[in-house]
């Protein structure tokens, strides 16, 4: 009897039977049917693979091949539920209570150490230079715009500084800072002391010989390593093509050192 799989059309060989009740399994798409369910036919001369027997299936029940929950997947979805829950217990227990307070200070407790330490030595040196400044005074302050010939447009700022302690200062450095007119800061810039140009230097030099002698060492040890109390020194910041929104301008003392400690620099 030759027999064919309804499902992938496999034909097999079968003993001769009038039992056509006969349920089978094929071996290679492992489909249950019935032999009169499907094609057949008594046929001894072919020679094809032989079906897997298979007990009668009552229609109306599940397959024998259908696969049953596996116990392990179970026990692996209840263990992935317990870690959560863990996760979360947790992480409550750590941001809303008290109870992990000593193992969060047994963690955190150096890097809090350190924050402080960090944090105290920063305050120090701003008292330290607030101190080395707060006598500073900033006098005969102006901000005009000229052209340049190489460059463009400059914004120069420039004053003096006045000693105001009762004892020398030098290496006095400022920052000026130019802003819109809602307040926004647009561009600052630190300089140091001690050098001035003329109208003829700021109009004809480029950006690099501006700054060459904006920093001139000669001028900055004879006008700004020893400033005596009452004598001031100069200074003179310069922005090369300002935003075109700038309307104001702020400048600050940030720094300023006494003769004695520039001598050990």
């Amino acid at each position: 009897m030759l027999v064919t799989c309804p499902n992938c059309k496999s034909v097999f060989k079968l003993p001769n039977t009038n039992n056509i009740e006969q349920k089978l399994r094929c071996s290679i798409c492992k489909t249950v049917f019935a032999v009169k369910d499907t094609q057949y036919e008594f046929d001894e001369t072919e020679t094809v693979p032989q079906p897997e027997p298979s007990p009668r299936i009552d229609l109306d029940t599940p397959f024998a091949n259908d696969k049953p929950v596996r116990k392990k997947s179970v026990l692996a979805r209840i263990l992935a539920i317990i870690f959560f829950a863990s996760v979360c217990f947790v992480s409550i227990l750590w941001s809303f209570t008290d109870y992990l307070n000593p193992i969060k200070e047994k963690f955190f407790s150096k890097d809090k150490a350190e924050i402080q330490a960090q944090i105290e030595a920063e305050n120090k040196r701003i008292e330290e230079l607030t101190e080395k400044v707060k006598l500073l005074q900033i006098q005969g302050l102006r901000q005009y715009t000229m052209p340049n010939d190489k460059v463009g447009t400059l914004t120069v700022i420039e004053g003096k500084v006045v000693n105001g302690f009762d004892e020398p200062r030098g290496f006095v450095q400022v920052e000026c800072s130019l802003y819109s007119e809602s307040g926004e800061m647009l561009i600052t810039k630190k300089q140091i002391a001690g050098t001035t140009l003329s109208l003829f230097q700021l109009q004809v030099l480029n950006q690099e010989e501006l700054e060459q002698n904006l920093n001139n060492n000669l001028d900055i040890m004879q006008k700004n390593t020893n400033i005596s109390p009452g004598a001031s020194t100069p200074f003179m910041c310069v922005f090369y093509n300002p935003p075109q929104n700038a309307a104001n301008f702020n400048i600050k003392i940030i720094s300023a050192e006494k003769p004695e400690d520039i001598q050990k620099q």
